[in-house]
């Protein structure tokens, strides 16, 4: 694997780069493929999805996929000791692959322009290569997954990046994917197929703003840092603030620290989670319909339909997790001891692989909440001045498993010097050392990696 530090100044270059003339438009590019194809998507119930079944769980007749099964939840963290709920469980391991060349001495990254079925946008630039081992095995009968031994044992590239991270631990249990960045010689020529294109990440910065890239390939972007060890810079103040605090608590003693701290979190708090049958979950409605919580709250388990013709089978359906709308997560940062931070929390969630992970400073669910009193800390933050906020965007969630999942993505700067009490399961990290931690594997969720890519 190469030196991420050695990277480093060519990632940077490749974000300053924005327009090249290898590269077509991204805007035009995407609304062009997003045409050639035709989509359609309708809810439909859940006992007339073809080839899943509903027992005690709702599973595919291949034993493949994911399920979709009841959880039992105990815990002291948070103001609700105990509850039920469904839970998706997907135990395979996918591959979120990302592609990278260098073209005229800048590196270029291999998107796709792809369809999911449970984003409101429904098409959005994607990793490289995005699929479990139930899609890339073709279990469902449909088409091979593209540029996929270049991810694979044997076959694969130069690795710049491989990390097994997890995913959305409040809908997912113990979900994880394998975030990978592989390069291949600048004097290597592969096919680029008709959905795909190299696109730089100075290109990639407006489609984040945009909301124009998935879940999936920000995950893999998030583990991406910068560095110019020449003359530390970016687009403005904040930018250049952002890579430097790319470079910051970088020492063996800076990581040890927050480890210790975090297995402080892991031991102060219990996370008690049991699967149990669909038809135990007190509070919830499981029939033909749809699987929901008696008072509307938390999210719904629908039934969709699924016609598609850029995808590996023109047609399928499929179980999809509806959240309550108004999803939001947050970052406050401030300049302290001449670094960016960023206040991030240890937050438990019912999914998680090992208790809990750290998290942006708000995370916000509204699904989950019984009033004023179960708000999550330093929400008066986030009415910060329009001058205060650094990045403010409208994201989806994973549309393989999720519908019309979108996430408000929020950055406010505080003034230094500003004072802010937070509650003792928050602390504040550079991105350099939240980097370092998300090596490591289950230490930033995936909300909070998402937001650190659209800090591109």
């Amino acid at each position: 694997m190469s030196n991420p530090v050695s990277r480093a100044d060519d990632f940077l270059t490749s974000a300053l780069t924005t327009t090249t003339p290898e590269t077509p438009d991204p805007d035009v590019f995407l609304k062009e493929r997003s045409a050639s194809a035709s989509y359609q998507v309708s809810e439909v119930p859940l006992e007339t999805l073809t080839e899943w079944r509903a027992e005690d769980r709702l599973i595919h007749s291949s034993g493949r996929f994911f399920t979709v099964e009841g959880l039992s939840v105990r815990t002291n963290f948070g103001p609700v000791p105990h509850w039920y709920q469904p839970i998706i469980v997907q135990p395979e391991i996918g591959i979120l692959g990302i592609l990278v060349k260098r073209i005229n001495g800048v590196l270029h990254f291999l998107m796709q322009v792809k369809m999911e079925p449970g984003n409101t946008r429904l098409v959005q630039y994607a990793a490289t290569v995005q699929a479990t081992p139930s899609n890339y095995q073709r279990v469902h009968g449909g088409r091979a997954t593209p540029y996929l031994k270049y991810f694979l044992r044997g076959t694969r590239g130069r690795i710049v990046v491989d990390r097994l991270l997890s995913e959305h631990a409040s809908w997912y249990l113990h979900k994880r994917n394998r975030n990978m960045i592989v390069e291949i010689p600048s004097d290597v020529d592969i096919p680029v197929r008709e959905d795909f294109t190299w696109l730089t990440l100075g290109q990639l910065r407006r489609q984040l703003a945009l909301g124009n890239v998935n879940m999936n390939a920000r995950t893999v972007l998030a583990c991406i840092i910068y560095a110019d060890t020449a003359n530390p810079r970016g687009s403005g103040r904040f930018h250049t603030a952002v890579v430097e605090s790319h470079q910051a608590d970088r020492t063996d003693d800076d990581l040890s620290t927050a480890m210790t701290w975090l297995i402080d979190q892991k031991e102060r708090y219990h996370l008690d989670v049991r699967r149990v049958g669909l038809s135990e979950m007190d509070g919830w409605i499981t029939d033909g319909s749809s699987i929901r919580h008696r008072d509307g709250a938390y999210f719904r388990i629908i039934g969709l339909s699924v016609r598609a013709t850029s995808r590996e089978v023109d047609t399928w359906t499929q179980p999809m997790l509806q959240p309550v709308p108004g999803n939001l997560v947050a970052f406050v940062c401030q300049r302290r001891n001449g670094v960016l931070r960023f206040l991030v929390q240890a937050l438990v969630q019912p999914g998680s692989t090992d208790r809990l992970e750290l998290a942006a400073t708000v995370q916000l669910a509204p699904g989950y909440l019984r009033g004023p009193q179960d708000q999550p800390p330093l929400m008066e933050y986030l009415t910060a001045p329009a001058a205060q906020v650094r990045a403010k965007s409208l994201q989806s969630e994973d549309g393989g498993r999720f519908h019309r999942a979108d996430t408000e993505h929020l950055v406010v700067e505080l003034p230094e010097g500003h004072p802010i009490k937070a509650p003792t399961n928050y602390r504040w990290m550079s991105l350099g050392l939240l980097e370092r931690l998300s090596r490591h594997g289950y230490y930033v969720n995936v909300e909070a990696r998402s937001l650190m890519a659209c800090l591109l």
